[in-house]
């Protein structure tokens, strides 16, 4: 199951960073050896780009995922829970200078 989750993401990580110079290249390679039309050529290229950005899009919602799920799993702060705590913090520093000048008196 491992390994062929692997492949599955390596798949999708080398289709999303194909690039347009690359399926051209390949495009004319397959034109070359007559194994398409020019016309197939460029529906082979507009396909192949397609893809890849649909696999990129594909990859980095998964890689948010798992960041995400790895941040909740080991109990990271939110952003907001962070600044809340931050300006609790500073309020009861506050409080704390407020006695100290009490006590001083």
């Amino acid at each position: 199951m491992l390994e062929l989750l692997k492949k599955g993401f390596y798949t999708s990580l080398g289709l999303a960073l194909i690039t347009k110079e690359k399926a051209e290249e390949l495009a004319k390679e397959l034109v070359k050896k007559g194994e398409l039309s020019e016309k197939e050529g460029k529906g082979f290229v507009e396909e192949i780009l397609k893809k890849s950005k649909e696999a990129e899009q594909e990859f980095e919602k998964k890689a948010e995922t798992l960041v995400y799920n790895a941040i909740k799993r080991i109990d990271v702060p939110s952003k907001k829970e962070f600044i809340a705590i931050t300006q609790h913090l500073a309020k009861l520093e506050g409080k704390i200078e407020e006695l100290k000048k009490k006590i001083a008196e």
